[in-house]
């Protein structure tokens, strides 16, 4: 029986070892916390597709919990823009979809390690074949036939690659979001409208806030992007003290959260695979590059790598065979990301009064930000950006820096090569990086 290690108990490495264990292989996760409290302390976004499309099992009724309608609000407060409803999506407790996920894995045959600190690959020449992990006070290393990293966008397994495994150790500043998430009491269960409403460049800060209004609790998330550093404690304060101001009926009390975190915010890593190797979800940076959501997408990838694993009964570790996830992956779904990603490149240039510029004059719309129906950037839409831009004459330049890179999309899928080799992935790695 063929072995493999999932390294960390993120939401794409749980579904790719679940499809696998049930497919007969053998499958132990190492994840450095422990089983319980695993996760943030938070809610997030989902939809059914997420487990239909990975051959899970839907979450049972009771773990979940409705969307409520959402928008975008400009600095100014000027333009509240409604995204239409999503009537399949729902929300539920983080903590509770990975213990959820983590009970269906264990139930075909998943083995967890808990508590195991993982700090690199074990190698045999150019191919990865184990893990080096301390748990007790002790260091040990276990061998497999695959290592699967979901370890997050700071995998100490992906650091530790050579160079010449030609996969990337870290992410660039543009490519982080860093925020900080916290729940208050909801004083007299009055609502924001729209309940979801998310704050762009909030407080004049580069990023995204929002507040998220339930009759019981009010949700707050504040939210920079890297290129303009760290998130301070007083961004922070002065983001949910302008909330409170405009919403009276935030309390004091904070109810859960309360915690930072660092999140990627950028297209696929231009390189996933290795001999007896992958990367999947925050590993491999597979988030929506705006607002950081990647559960869905997490999950999904983790199906394809199983099934692409199974339908190699010879070399199912090998590069080669690897790289036809990674191909589906992009085709499916990553190509589809990188156009948020340029945008977001663009407004990591831009200011709060850019911002407004942009909402009042309907440079933006609803129709661009509803990133559940994808974005379709029409030669009309670009003709009306075109004449009422100009007065952004110093934002000209990085404008049409980024924008010219979107008709080029197509033309590097086209191009991305089905079958591996290494002179066609060196070359199309190379144009994808120049996205």
């Amino acid at each position: 029986m063929k072995k493999i290690i999932v390294a960390g108990a993120g939401h794409g490495g749980l579904t790719a070892a679940y499809n696998l264990a049930r497919r007969g292989f053998d499958v132990t996760v190492f994840e450095k916390g422990e089983r319980e409290g695993l996760g943030y302390d938070w809610h997030d976004c989902l939809d059914y597709t997420a487990f239909d499309n990975s051959d899970m099992p839907r979450p049972p009724d009771e773990l979940i919990r409705s969307r409520v309608p959402s928008g975008f609000e400009n600095p100014s407060s000027t333009v509240k823009l409604c995204i239409p409803f999503d009537t399949e999506g729902f929300m539920m407790d983080r903590k509770e979809l990975l213990a959820y996920l983590i009970g269906k894995a264990e139930e075909v045959g998943v083995k967890f390690v808990f508590g195991a600190d993982i700090d690199r690959t074990l190698l045999d020449g150019l191919s990865v074949c184990g893990i080096r992990y301390k748990k007790d006070n002790a260091v040990s290393e276990e061998k497999a036939d695959m290592v699967i990293d979901a370890c997050g966008m700071n995998s100490p397994l992906r650091m530790s690659l050579p160079p010449c495994f030609g996969i990337r150790n870290s992410f660039e500043a543009k490519e982080t979001f860093h925020v900080y998430r916290v729940y208050y009491d909801n004083l007299t269960g009055e609502l924001t409208d729209p309940q979801y409403l998310i704050g762009l460049f909030h407080t004049g800060k580069p990023g995204i806030d929002w507040v998220l209004s339930e009759e019981d609790s009010i949700d707050i998330l504040v939210g920079k992007f890297g290129t303009a550093g760290e998130l301070t404690d007083e961004e922070i304060e002065e983001s949910v003290n302008a909330y409170k101001k405009e919403y009276p009926f935030i309390g004091d009390k904070i109810l859960r959260g309360g915690q930072k975190g660092i999140i990627p915010l950028s297209k696929m890593l231009p390189l996933l695979v290795a001999d007896g190797y992958a990367l999947v979800g925050d590993s491999a940076g597979m988030t929506v590059p705006l607002n950081g959501s990647g559960i869905v997408l997490s999950m999904r990838a983790g199906k394809i790598l199983a099934d692409k694993i199974c339908s190699d009964t010879e070399k199912p570790f090998s590069k080669e065979n690897l790289w036809k996830y990674q191909y589906e992956y992009f085709q499916t779904l990553g190509k589809d990301l990188v156009t948020i990603d340029i945008l977001k490149n663009f407004f990591t240039t831009c200011k709060g009064k850019d911002v407004d510029y942009f909402l009042e004059k309907k440079i933006l719309t609803a129709e661009q930000l509803d990133f559940h129906k994808g974005i379709n950037l029409t030669t009309r839409y670009f003709l009306h950006v075109a004449s009422v831009a100009l007065p952004l004459v110093r934002l000209l330049s990085p404008l049409v820096s980024n924008l010219k890179s979107i008709p080029m999309i197509d033309s590097v899928a086209d191009t991305m090569p089905v079958e591996y080799s290494k002179e066609a992935v060196d070359a199309w790695i190379e144009k994808y990086e120049n996205l």
